[in-house]
């Protein structure tokens, strides 16, 4: 098994498996000792081939599902807003006003996903992926209420004339309720669990407290002495530590905090939190060492199919620059650039391996982009006949039966424009008496579109390929001339009928189903 370049694009015609190979290169990538295990020949028994195939696709949806593996296909309108990250419109629960908000594309998702850090946290009831809370406990000034909250383990907000929120009818017009103050009161009482991590602020920009909620909110008809009278508004929370003053602006996307009191923050991560923490020096109670990170090396693998049916320029972006493996983090030469809508700081993982596929014989498409080209590693996948060895419709082979007709293709047009092995694997497992139809629905379907699709629906050089001119008397041609129902000299005159070719054909159907129309293709005239 060879290492895979970390850019790697699988090129060549229709029908050779390049989507379906990979499945096996993300594998080798991912899990090489169980791709070791696989039966590698092409000539293994199909039980056992059908068997090794589940089982690896297996492995691979379990590793999709953990986010080693994404998969995701470029088409004509695919932007690098939907590659890199983009803008969202909503529609805000509680005014129904539009919002936008900032949402990662799949090339950023599991790039972070790759360089993700093991964050320390699950020892003290950090969630695996929590939500992380911005709250003011009264004010930002010295309060005795913050005060009482930190030494208690608790989170507590004021509206206590609403009452036990989880019942309150926040619409009410009575309790005379903004719409930040209904969003603050459902997502206190609704949306913050067990496992979330919640920031007290000290100032517009920077941070008091760090903590996780650990348990449900919980109205308190009186509140403890000390505390303010309105308080009542309670969620336990153990404070990892207070008393800080830790700016994070430049974490915040140069944001300041707004005035409402308990919203959801979304720029950020827990483990990127955590680094500005360690960065800082400051040690959070219940964590064992540092408060830092240990890094996960294990490889990731995004896979782009059909590379070149988008608009790679602009879907890529900077992030032509960011994929070179000599500008990947860690490496000599690394580049990090800002995202021009979250404002973070991003670069590409030296742990992540992109695998593109592209269809060679697209004619509908402009060639890659040289500046997108050079960075990728390029493997052929051309049509492979030998797994049709031991295929046979009657006495006619299957594998020669493909590898002629190639060899007519790449030579009138060129290897890019060949026929893949896959349209005719299904006669593998197809019943004797039933291959011969079958046979004939794959060139209805699949074979003859591709070479009306290759030669521009010029049937006299579609009928070469299938070598219909050398067909002898009595053997069905896949294309038969139509001019004998209207002869060209009654259409133009003689004269003129004389320096004109007719053009006019139309298709067999019952060479489909003749066996010796397949014979006939494999026929070579001397």
């Amino acid at each position: 098994m060879t290492k895979t370049p970390l850019n790697l694009i699988l090129q060549g015609p229709p029908g050779t498996g390049k989507t379906y190979r990979t499945i096996d290169e993300a594998l080798l990538i991912l899990d090489p000792a169980f791709m070791a295990e696989q039966p590698q020949s092409p000539f293994a028994s199909q039980v056992l081939e059908q068997q090794a195939r589940k089982a690896i696709k297996k492995r691979f949806d379990l590793l999709h599902e953990e986010g080693r593996v994404r998969l995701v296909t470029f088409h004509q309108s695919f932007s690098y807003e939907d590659f890199v990250e983009g803008l969202r419109a909503e529609t805000s629960e509680d005014d129904g006003a539009p919002r936008y908000v900032i949402e990662p594309g799949v090339f950023r998702q599991i790039c972070e996903q790759a360089q993700q850090r093991i964050a320390k946290g699950e020892e003290v009831g950090v969630g695996a992926n929590p939500r992380i809370w911005k709250i003011s406990i009264d004010g930002t000034g010295a309060s005795s209420t913050r005060d009482h909250c930190m030494r208690h383990g608790e989170a507590r907000i004021g509206w206590s004339h609403v009452g036990d929120l989880r019942n309150a009818q926040l619409s009410d017009p009575s309790f005379n309720l903004g719409s930040n103050d209904r969003s603050t009161l459902a997502m206190f009482a609704n949306e913050i669990a067990p496992g979330d991590v919640m920031l007290c602020i000290a100032s517009a920009t920077s941070v008091g407290a760090i903590g996780v909620v650990t348990g449900e909110y919980r109205f308190e008809p009186q509140s403890p002495p000390g505390v303010r009278r309105d308080y009542q508004n309670v969620l336990p929370v153990r404070w990892l530590t207070s008393g800080q003053n830790l700016d994070i602006l430049a974490l915040n996307a140069g944001k300041r905090f707004t005035q409402k009191t308990v919203y959801d923050i979304e720029r950020f991560t827990w483990p990127e939190l955590l680094a500005v923490v360690e960065a800082a020096g400051i040690l959070l109670a219940g964590l064992s060492g540092r408060a830092g990170h240990a890094a996960d090396d294990a490889p990731h693998v995004l896979i782009i199919d059909e590379i070149n049916r988008g608009n790679v320029s602009r879907i890529f972006g900077e992030l032509i620059t960011l994929i070179e493996p000599s500008k990947r983090l860690g490496a000599p030469e690394s580049l990090q650039l800002t995202l021009p809508y979250s404002k973070k700081r991003f670069g590409v993982p030296g742990n992540l391996h992109i695998i593109g596929t592209m269809n060679t014989a697209d004619r509908s498409l402009t060639g890659l982009d040289i500046a997108l080209r050079r960075r990728f590693a390029f493997r052929d996948i051309p049509p492979d006949p030998m797994l049709l060895n031991g295929v046979l419709v009657d006495d006619v082979p299957m594998d020669r039966l493909l590898r002629v007709l190639n060899q007519r293709v790449e030579a009138l047009l060129d290897r890019d424009h060949c026929i893949g092995h896959t349209y005719l694997l299904p006669l593998r497992n197809e019943a004797a008496g039933d291959k011969l139809a079958r046979l004939g629905t794959v060139f209805r379907e699949s074979i003859l579109p591709l070479l009306h699709e290759y030669f521009f629906d010029d049937i006299e050089r579609i009928g070469w390929v299938l070598n219909d001119p050398n067909a002898p008397p009595g053997v069905e041609r896949f294309f038969v001339s139509t001019g004998q129902e209207a002869p060209m000299e009654k259409l133009f005159g003689r004269e003129l009928a004389e320096r004109l070719q007719d053009h006019r054909w139309t298709f067999n159907p019952r060479a489909l189903q003749s066996i010796e129309s397949y014979r006939n293709i494999l026929r070579i005239n001397d």
